[in-house]
């Protein structure tokens, strides 16, 4: 898969998720969409993609609504929650509102490819947003 994605990482347009990007994460992430309610490809219920973490980087506790999450680490290794270390082709799954954090390791980016299903409404509206009590996702 990391050389499908070589070969149309020219293609892909990385976004960071936010309308003011948070200190803390600035060129330590992004992501990309493959497939959703907003392109490249047009699909209303599912939403795929990659997201690129930088060595060193905390993406803070979140949750989604109405959003099955899983990630497959394709290079690099990550822990969730501090429950372990996965490393490529460890699958990991969030179910709707399980609040997560995501740490990668000290000396090496992270890569992982992304799922969302779900309903229509609440994949099209994705967004983050940070506030005094961490990270939550806006409907």
């Amino acid at each position: 898969m990391v050389k499908a994605i070589d070969k149309i990482k020219g293609d892909l347009t990385w976004r960071y998720g936010y309308e003011k990007l948070p200190r803390h994460l600035t060129n330590r992430y992004a992501y990309a969409d493959l497939l959703s309610p907003h392109g490249p490809v047009i699909c209303e219920n599912l939403t795929l993609g990659i997201v690129l973490f930088a060595p060193r980087t905390t993406y803070p506790a979140h949750a989604h609504y109405g959003i099955t999450e899983s990630y497959i680490c394709l290079s690099g290794a990550t822990s969730e929650n501090d429950m372990g270390v996965y490393v490529p082709g460890a699958m990991i799954i969030n179910v709707p509102e399980h609040k997560h954090t995501i740490t990668t390791s000290d000396t090496e980016p992270a890569l992982l490819a992304y799922a969302w299903p779900g309903n229509s409404d609440d994949l099209a509206d994705q967004k983050m947003e940070f506030s005094r009590h961490g990270c939550k996702e806006n409907r």
